[in-house]
């Protein structure tokens, strides 16, 4: 498969590089995580003006119409700067959630205000529905302007009387709890639309997700590796034991292996292809945080170092993502299926 970017999509990622290393410093993040988790991201913005929220926005919709690898890549540029935004859940999962539902003018409206940025959509996880109320749980929906929900067969869009309890994650997203009267939601789809628009929203947000790890594993890598250039005994740098260098040269080649799987699973949608990268993802990113934290030793679990952050949201991720078991089962089903 060829992997080689055009000149725009390297543009694209050179602009998201320049605010990564401008803005998403290591004490600039640890200082936006003190702040209320229902406030906007004072960030969100300067991506809105880049023009990553309307990467897959349908033209029709005011957005630039671009393919979910171009949504990868700003993921993983973004991750390597620890995103604490919602573009994956935003300007992926819930612009293609949306692309795929029957127009309406409410349709139109969401998709146009995510391209904009003036609007955040983030679609409910784990969601119930008993007694007229849906009740879920989502990052960033501590401050999103509408939330989608896919509910008895229905893809539900709610934007006011939510009822919200916000809080940080352990990996320093805002979050919140949400409850709402199913009465008081729009119905966008049903049936096989709603549930076709919903499953290609959860594929953009794993590949997303899945790139995002990237970027955070390859900032891992390079903050070890600098630290290891660093820190001597025995009157050298660590870096030249051979065994801590084979180590991390393992990393890295488990590094390489997971952003080939996230590139071809953003280029192919192929539900396959995308299991195969998030078993693969699974292991580099436990891999990449458990040896950066030993090779690190006692600073790498503690709160003034970056890297305990960084490996806190690999877990995340790996929560996010769902159980690597079922995948690698639907994996092989699949496999076997093609065979």
């Amino acid at each position: 498969m060829d992997f080689d970017f055009s000149e725009e999509q390297s543009m694209l990622a050179s602009s998201c590089e320049r605010l990564v290393r401008e803005r998403c410093g290591f004490e600039a993040r640890r200082a936006q995580l003190k702040g209320y988790p229902a406030e906007r991201p004072a960030l969100w913005p300067s991506l809105a003006d880049l023009g990553v929220t309307a990467l897959c926005v349908p033209e029709d919709a005011g957005g630039l119409g671009r393919p979910l690898i171009d949504g990868a890549l700003v993921a993983q540029t973004l991750g390597s700067g620890w995103l604490l935004e919602p573009f994956i859940d935003s300007a992926l999962a819930s612009a293609t959630v949306l692309s795929g539902a029957p127009a309406s003018s409410t349709r139109t409206q969401l998709l146009e205000g995510i391209a904009s940025g003036e609007m955040i959509v983030v679609p409910l996880r784990e969601t119930t529905h008993s007694g007229g109320r849906v009740k879920g749980s989502a990052a960033h929906a501590s401050y999103a302007d509408a939330l989608l929900a896919s509910v008895d067969g229905k893809l539900l869009v709610a934007t006011d009387k939510v009822e919200r309890r916000s809080y940080r994650q352990f990996d320093g997203c805002a979050g919140a709890e949400i409850e709402f009267a199913s009465s008081d939601a729009v119905a966008l789809a049903s049936g096989d639309a709603a549930r076709i628009a919903w499953q290609a929203g959860s594929t953009a947000a794993r590949v997303g997700r899945i790139a995002e790890g990237v970027g955070l594993s390859r900032a891992v890598l390079d903050m070890t590796a600098e630290y290891l250039r660093t820190r001597k005994q025995f009157g050298q740098p660590i870096g030249r034991f051979q065994a801590l260098a084979h180590r991390m040269a393992d990393l890295l080649t488990q590094c390489e292996q997971a952003q080939s799987l996230a590139w071809a699973a953003a280029m192919k949608l192929d539900p396959r292809t995308v299991d195969a990268a998030q078993v693969i993802a699974h292991r580099a990113f436990r891999a990449i945080g458990q040896q950066a934290v030993q090779l690190h030793g006692g600073i790498g679990m503690t709160d003034e170092y970056a890297v305990s952050h960084y490996v806190k949201r690999l877990l995340a991720i790996e929560l996010e993502l769902g159980d690597v078991d079922t995948a690698l089962m639907r994996f092989a089903a699949q496999s076997q299926a093609a065979a």
